[in-house]
């Protein structure tokens, strides 16, 4: 009788390290100012879900960066389900994986039995641990000659590249001339439902064209509220900006079913106070104006899912 099996496709292997985190503010500085530099520091180069997506369907190009990895790094914290749903990836097809957390209890039972660095953010040098850490564990993948199976039945036969030398070199980002980043907030009303959302967008601090922002968007169905944050990518262009959700977690799901990503095309004031456009949603646009939030009112909003 045959064998029952899967066959997989890895196509050409490279020395990339793909990062799997949660595409929030609250890991950007871990990431350029962490990860990042670990993962150059070993001659790879680093690359990250939202860096990977084009108009195809989003899991095909997180398939198609997991199979070409040489290695991955994930961050558990915070239990991201895209997260876990990509280790799950990994591990199939036997990728070796080096899991990050600040928080042990975000380990899952079943992840448990594999080594991670544990990190604490309250340590005035956790940043530089653990960019040491990492770079010690990243230069011992790549000692190794072959990929193990971490799941028995599995066998994995792959050529893997040239082990680099020396650190990766570094690129200069293309810088824009104006200052997105900051706490926005807007609302607009659902095309077909004329239902209010009310969001609250977060940029990070950035000087690349290449901007990564999140965004918490609440609104009401049948009485219950839907809190939903989701995860954009764009570039910033002179006074413009582009944003387009990659993907989306509900903190809240109240009895909404789906959620439809949203894109902005947007241009900022002169006095930067203000981001005005047009927001292209699932049935049509609608004009927006986000406004900045100061810092007084950011520290007021802290530990909100959204404003009120």
């Amino acid at each position: 009788m045959a064998s029952n099996r899967a066959i997989v496709d890895l196509e050409d292997i490279t020395n990339t390290c793909f990062v799997v985190m949660p595409f929030h503010s609250l890991f950007g500085a871990e990431y350029e100012r962490v990860i990042k530099p670990a993962i150059e520091d070993v001659g790879l180069e680093c690359v990250r879900g939202d860096e990977v997506y084009t108009h195809q369907s989003i899991v095909q190009d997180i398939w198609k960066a997991i199979r070409r990895a040489r290695v991955m790094v994930a961050e558990l914290s915070g239990r991201n389900p895209n997260v876990m749903y990509e280790i799950g990836m990994a591990h199939a097809i036997g990728k070796p994986i080096i899991l990050l957390t600040r928080n042990q209890d975000d380990v899952p039972f079943d992840l448990r039995a594999l080594r991670y660095i544990y990190y604490d953010p309250n340590n005035p040098f956790w940043g530089k641990d653990l960019r040491k850490e990492l770079t010690k564990i990243l230069r011992k993948v790549l000692d190794t000659s072959s990929l193990a199976g971490n799941l028995n039945g599995i066998t994995v036969d792959v050529d893997l590249p040239q082990t680099p030398e020396g650190r990766l070199p570094k690129v200069a980002p293309a810088i824009t001339d104006k200052d997105f980043s900051g706490t926005w907030i807007t609302t607009w009303q659902s095309i077909q439902m004329q239902r209010e959302h009310r969001a609250f967008l977060t940029i990070p601090p950035q000087q690349a064209r290449d901007v990564m922002a999140s965004m918490t968007v609440r609104y009401v169905k049948d009485g219950q509220p839907t809190v939903v944050e989701e995860t954009l990518t764009g570039r910033a262009e002179g006074n413009h900006l582009s944003l387009t959700g990659v993907t989306y977690t509900y903190l809240e799901r109240g009895n909404s079913f789906s959620y439809s990503l949203d894109s902005f095309e947007l241009d900022i004031s002169e006095d930067s106070k203000t981001l005005a456009g047009e927001a292209r949603l699932k049935h049509g646009n609608r004009d927006v104006v986000f406004t900045r939030l100061n810092n007084l009112a950011v520290d007021a909003l802290s530990g909100l899912d959204l404003p009120s």
